[in-house]
């Protein structure tokens, strides 16, 4: 049995499992029961595979035995290789034991197959893992010696150019958010002195409302007295006339 390399598209049956599960409008547990009750208990069925490898995954337990099931139903069922890579990467917990079964699942999986077909399937192990970013070089040490691998050289440095340009593109996305959080930074500075100026300034402007208040009482006061004290004068200066 062949097993696809490409991601298909989801189903209308897989959009609306997406859709509706996680906001209760069907029953992950229901679900798993009657797509596994209309497969008949078979992992190689093709039927609904997918649908029921998501539900697994992201409504299930997390246990290992969920995994190994989850992989099998990727790599028997819906006969997706890159979809059981791209599994055994996320799910980070298993990933070693998964990753085991890929292996054995290339090389030992199909007695019948003669090498030349085991090695075109680790072939396609190797281009899926290097697409999922996997280690590559413990895959090429899990090579069981003997198996001739077509193409083996091209494929690894084809893979290792695609890690070193997504290496790239990670280092300049990296750079360009440095700079945005930079200019960001600058600006909320600049915003903030702003504000401090602003405040400054009215904290200034009713210091000197108040000064000029307190000038006006002063100058007030001050020419109050100066009258008072050119009064008194005034009677003092008649008084003395007057006696003489």
């Amino acid at each position: 049995t062949s097993t696809s390399m490409t991601v298909d598209s989801d189903s209308p049956f897989m959009s609306f499992l997406r859709a509706t599960i996680p906001h209760g409008g069907v029953d992950a547990v229901t679900v798993r029961e009657r797509l596994g009750s209309y497969r008949g208990g078979r992992t190689d069925n093709p039927v609904f595979a997918r649908e029921l490898a998501f539900v697994t995954e992201k409504f299930g337990k997390g246990t290992l035995d969920e995994a190994k099931e989850v992989l099998n139903l990727y790599l028997l069922g819906a006969k997706n290789l890159s979809m059981a890579v791209a599994f055994a990467e996320r799910d980070t917990k298993h990933s070693k034991d998964l990753w085991k079964m890929l292996v054995e699942h290339c090389t030992i999986s199909d007695p019948s197959s003669d090498a030349s077909e085991k090695g075109a399937l680790f072939g396609s192990l190797l281009e899926a893992a290097a697409h999922c970013g996997a280690d590559l070089a413990s895959l090429v040490s899990s090579i069981p010696e003997g198996m001739s691998i077509e193409g083996l050289r091209p494929k690894l440095i084809a893979a290792i150019a695609d890690y070193r340009h997504k290496v790239r593109i990670h280092e300049y996305t990296a750079d360009a958010l440095a700079e945005d959080k930079v200019s960001l930074l600058r600006e909320l500075c600049h915003l903030s002195r702003r504000g401090e100026r602003g405040i400054d300034m009215k904290m200034k402007d009713g210091a000197h409302k108040k000064d000029s208040l307190l000038s006006n009482k002063l100058s007030l006061l001050q020419r109050q007295r100066m009258k008072s004290g050119t009064a008194t004068m005034r009677q003092t200066s008649s008084f003395s006339l007057s006696i003489r």
